[in-house]
């Protein structure tokens, strides 16, 4: 096992495998693989020969990872069924702000496989940011109003504008859709234009549960209306007032200052791993413990994704959490 470094903390486990009979191998190094994982929040396996969405979906099961099956897509992505699904749409030419898969639903991906199937052209990166050092890179008020009250998400379906919600919760009917929302928790009415405007409530602090640490779990930045780029907001604003495709709020309602929107950006940076995707990549990521993006790319790089559930049965027995802390001096990359 070698590492890829981290400007500051620990670093990354990357892991080699061997060219003969590598899903083989890939079912004997699972629980080191996990025991890793749960560590550093994720692991990099390289070597592994996947070339299409079977060949990520065996190296899912040589994990003893089990497929998770979204209950709502955010954006427009291939679906190759059975938990195998391409990377969110996203500009190539724009940094990927550090996410995790599905933090808004209730039901969400444990764990997330992303495979290199073909490589960006020159410095494409992955960005991985541990979610348990970000709560001590915040200020206090703000992180103590997060975990009390967590944090809401509006999305609001406009006809010919992004994904349809029968796109986005697979779904064909109204009356399948009532039911869907309410088992989901999603509060939902219609708007004067036909609209389907939908509020969800979730914590923004949880603990994971296999190793209790406390990690920074939502898209309150992510997916803030603030993050949009100044003129592309002045459109929307323009063409759908408060009702935004997308918004987040403090959990009572209360729109996100701008000062707290950049400190939350500032601590998934200041936390940041970034290495360089290969051909044969495989990055084996908590999605609890560890949000992932990437670096503006260039040419045209070719990614899988496969959604986990509960990898393995139980927590590896030699397993120590790590109850990571960071310095609010910790120098930024």
């Amino acid at each position: 096992m070698s590492e890829v470094p981290a400007p500051w903390g620990e670093p990354l486990p990357c892991f080699d495998a061997p060219a003969g009979s590598p899903y083989s191998w890939l079912r004997g190094m699972a629980p080191a693989i996990r025991h890793h994982m749960l560590a550093r929040g994720a692991a990099l396996v390289r070597g592994i020969p996947i070339d299409g969405p079977d060949g990520l979906a065996q190296a899912r099961e040589a994990l003893g990872i089990k497929a998770h099956i979204p209950t709502e897509t955010f954006s427009q992505r291939s679906d190759f069924g059975n938990g195998i699904v391409s990377p969110i749409s996203w500009p190539a030419d724009r940094i990927l702000c550090p996410f995790q898969e599905s933090s808004f639903s209730t039901a969400f991906p444990s764990v997330v496989l992303t495979a290199c199937i073909a490589p960006p052209d020159g410095d494409g990166e992955a960005h991985l940011s541990d979610t348990r050092r970000i709560a001590d890179l915040l200020p206090a008020p703000l992180v103590a109003r997060v975990r009390t009250g967590g944090w809401r998400m509006t999305r609001v379906f406009h006809d010919g504008f992004g994904i349809s919600w029968r796109e986005a919760f697979s779904v064909a009917e109204h009356a399948e859709l009532d039911e869907l929302l309410t088992t989901l928790g999603i509060e939902s009415r219609r708007l004067v234009t036909g609209a389907l405007h939908t509020v969800r409530h979730r914590p923004g602090v949880i603990r994971h549960p296999a190793t209790g640490e406390e990690c920074w779990f939502n898209q309150l930045a992510f997916l803030n209306a603030g993050a949009l780029e100044p003129d592309e907001r002045a459109i929307m604003v323009a063409a759908f007032g408060q009702d935004l495709p997308t918004n987040t709020f403090f959990g009572d309602g209360s729109p996100l200052p701008e000062g707290d929107l950049a400190a939350i950006q500032d601590a998934y940076d200041a936390v940041r791993i970034a290495f360089a995707w290969r051909r044969g990549d495989l990055l084996v990521a908590d999605n609890i413990i560890m949000a992932h993006g990437r670096s503006p790319f260039a040419g045209s790089p070719e990614f899988l994704v496969a959604l986990g559930g509960n990898p393995l049965d139980d927590t590896p027995p030699d397993f120590q959490p790590s109850h990571l802390s960071v310095s609010r001096n910790a120098p930024e990359t």
